[in-house]
């Protein structure tokens, strides 16, 4: 039995010194540099970049060179209704022959004037700021899973290091029981709820381990990492205190959380869209020009009798298009009003936000404070008890129920532990903080 034990553990020992050290800013680091959520924000980023360039083409000229080389043989003169009054001589002489056309020329194109197109501009340059605040929102929920991850998996080992402690105050007491028995002082059914019990825990024990790896796995799908990389936690679940008053999360939530500055600015680009969209039943003025030369031969080009040249400026009045342009009003109205309501219920769901992330952080503290207490009795009656059954005044069940009471008492404060850290970071990001910076600095702009 000695022997597989010390492989399992030497086994345990190599795997922790290929683990890799990690910090809860680094795994958020490495989140935010792998992680799809974050880098599809980006790439919507770019996508609006391009509709910004895009709504700029019609404020700028388009510019385009065309060129053409056409062999022809044309006998529409033949066709003429009149060729046959001709001259015999004449219509002998007047034989089609094929013949090169080569023509080539600038064209432009430039909107003069457009109702439309400032604000398809405004629209467009919005659209690019909601979308660094949807990059923002995204980078800050990132670094609130990665928070939450990487706490995760501290609680799993902390309760894993908990049941080890049971285990071996279990075994201890095994070994007491059997001197006992020895000694005539204990009968074997102390000896077997002994055994029963220690199984037991080793049990809860192994069960423990693999909540440990599933946690493990979590944290590193979060990094985008293998799934089963050993990760060895440079920090810890540790009480830090943050006191903040409900108006104060709320007013800094209203102010900065980007998910309410997306809803503003997509209302906002919704009313410029209501432009654009009766911009098109509105009159609007274009240049068009071209310039250029139509030669049979080539060695004409950039010859001055081969040059052709023009220029129209037009004005288009649209009279009746079906109602078309009042309905796309119409319907952008309605999007401008749907996205109205989704602020109002945003900022209501925020609220609600604000309220149970401040409720959780006080009631983790309360908790956190009589679970260290609780340890403590615990350990004390725990250590009294073993002591009265050595002397022979206590039974090994008061011994067993003791261990039973410190287990539990310990992890109700870890837990009470995680709570409290997960809800600072759930505070912070209520209030667009970083979730990571335990001084709660002030909300990313």
């Amino acid at each position: 039995m000695t022997k597989p034990f010390v492989v399992v553990v030497a086994l345990a020992g190599a795997v922790a010194a290929q683990a890799e050290p990690l910090s809860r800013a680094q795994a958020v680091a490495r989140a935010l540099e792998a992680n799809p959520v974050v880098q599809k924000s980006v790439q919507d980023l770019a996508l609006y970049d391009g509709r910004v360039r895009e709504a700029m083409a019609d404020a700028l000229p388009d510019v385009s060179v065309l060129g053409s080389a056409l062999r022809y043989r044309d006998p529409a003169l033949l066709n003429s209704s009149s060729f046959d009054a001709f001259p015999a001589e004449l219509r002998q002489s007047l034989r089609p022959i094929g013949a090169n056309l080569f023509d080539g020329a600038a064209l432009v194109k430039q909107t003069l004037f457009s109702f439309k197109l400032g604000s398809a501009i405004r629209a467009a340059r919005l659209a690019t700021t909601l979308g660094q605040e949807q990059l923002r929102r995204s980078r800050q929920g990132v670094a609130l899973e990665a928070i939450r991850a990487y706490n995760d998996y501290l609680l799993a080992l902390e309760k894993v290091r908990v049941e080890d402690n049971s285990v071996r105050q279990k075994e201890s007491h095994l070994e007491m029981a059997r001197n006992r028995r020895a000694a005539g002082v204990a009968t074997d059914l102390d000896v077997l709820r002994s055994q029963v019990d220690l199984e037991n825990t080793r049990t809860q024990r192994l069960r423990l381990g693999g909540q440990a790896d599933l946690a493990l796995g979590r944290l590193n799908a979060v990094m985008v990492r293998p799934i089963d990389a050993p990760v060895e936690p440079l920090d810890s679940l540790l009480y830090e205190p943050f006191e903040v008053a409900l108006d104060e999360v709320i007013r800094e939530a209203m102010e900065s959380r980007p998910e309410l500055r997306g809803a503003a600015l997509s209302e906002r680009i919704y009313g410029e869209l209501v432009g654009v969209a009766r911009g098109e039943g509105l009159p609007r003025f274009d240049l068009q020009a071209a310039w250029g030369w139509s030669v049979r031969q080539p060695a004409n080009f950039l010859e001055r009798d081969f040059a052709k040249w023009n220029a129209a400026v037009t004005f288009t009045l649209p009279v009746f298009d079906g109602r078309r342009s009042s309905g796309r009003v119409a319907q952008a109205r309605a999007e401008q009003g749907k996205a109205a309501q989704d602020r109002i219920a945003l900022e209501n769901q925020i609220r609600l936000e604000a309220k149970e992330s401040v409720d959780r952080l006080h009631v983790a503290r309360s908790v956190l404070a009589s679970a260290e207490l609780n340890v403590s009795q615990a350990r004390t009656a725990l250590d009294m008890t073993q002591s009265n059954y050595r002397a022979g005044a206590a039974t090994t069940l008061d011994v067993l129920d003791a261990q039973a009471a410190l287990t539990l008492a310990e992890s109700l404060r870890i837990e009470a532990l995680y709570d409290h850290a997960n809800a600072r970071a759930a505070v912070r990001y209520v209030m667009a903080r970083d979730p990571l910076d335990p001084a709660g600095g002030k909300a990313e702009r």
